[in-house]
């Protein structure tokens, strides 16, 4: 995008004092009127400068910051059950999900049966829950 200069002086004009929303930098006149941030820029070491998409990352913080909580939560679970499938097998008890603390109830999704069976699903691996004689059977799930 080419940048227009004043006829008069060859520079560029700030009369209408329009800023970067992010950095503050001067935003010229003459520049589209929609332009609220800096232009992308490169440094000599290829390092981008880019106001707009600083400015939206920091909006977004806390809903990344949730999700990364919420995903660095699952990979620990699924190595727990990892661990737990190393040393007793497929077929384990209520006692030994207690152990290696992989709580049922915070599963990616869960599934009900009428007859009482519940499945429910982790990153990799799917527990189906007998609640009668509290036998856990742990399969490998995409």
């Amino acid at each position: 995008m080419k940048k227009k200069f004043t006829e008069k002086t060859g520079k560029f004009s700030y009369l209408l004092k329009r800023a970067c929303k992010f950095c503050g930098a001067p935003i010229p006149d003459h520049a589209h009127a929609t332009t609220e941030y800096c232009p992308k820029t490169y440094d000599e070491n290829g390092k981008v400068r880019d106001c707009k998409s600083s400015f939206h990352r920091e909006n977004d913080k806390p809903e990344r910051e949730i999700q990364a909580e919420y995903n660095g939560r699952n990979k620990a679970i699924k190595s727990r059950i990892e661990y737990l499938l190393q040393k007793h097998g497929y077929q384990v008890t209520t006692e030994m999900l207690d152990t290696y603390e992989i709580m049922l109830n915070e599963c990616i999704k869960y599934q009900v049966d009428p007859s009482g069976t519940l499945t429910t699903h982790f990153l990799n691996y799917q527990i189906v829950s007998n609640p009668f004689n509290k036998i856990h059977k742990i399969t490998y799930h995409d």
